[in-house]
């Protein structure tokens, strides 16, 4: 148990680091550039945000149902962006995203190795019985992946800005 604990240590570490370093990335890359495309025909910073916001709140969700913040932006961030979207303003979504991560940081910080191997909210009592690997620790294992393909999307356009200035 005491390196199934070390484990989940590890990775909550890598997540909150992964976490900390995106949100240093918004920062930088500010408002002026939120309208700005990772790469050509890409997304854009600001969708990328609000993407990433609305996947940390079905996160929060996966481990306690009900506890979603901001299910008003999944039609908005869920769906492939559209170059005629209006967004909310960067510095809000912003503010929710270091908000919603606080929240998600703190609650998997208090989970013990028996809540990481339960069910997730997203898969049936049938369903889990047949793949209990579907749980809240492989929740968080998938979570951690998307986070990571988005930050290197990110990664693109502070190339691409430090080439501007």
């Amino acid at each position: 148990m005491e390196n199934y604990n070390f484990m989940i240590d590890l990775l909550l570490d890598q997540w909150e680091n992964k976490i900390q370093e995106t949100t240093d990335l918004f920062v930088a890359i500010g408002e002026q550039f939120a309208m700005e495309p990772v790469a050509p025909g890409k997304n854009r910073v600001i969708y990328l945000l609000g993407h990433l916001i609305v996947a940390s709140d079905c996160f929060l969700a996966a481990l306690e149902p009900d506890a979603r913040r901001y299910p008003e932006y999944d039609e908005l961030f869920l769906t492939p962006q559209h170059h005629a979207n209006e967004y909310p303003a960067y510095e809000l979504l912003l503010q929710q995203w270091v908000s919603i991560n606080e929240v998600l940081s703190a609650y998997l910080r208090q989970l013990n190795p028996a809540d990481w191997k339960s069910k997730h909210h997203y898969i049936s009592e049938t369903d889990f019985i047949l793949e209990p690997k579907r749980n809240k620790f492989n929740v968080l294992l998938n979570r951690n992946a998307h986070l990571f393909h988005h930050a290197g999307q990110l990664a693109l356009i502070r190339t691409k800005l430090a080439k501007l200035q």
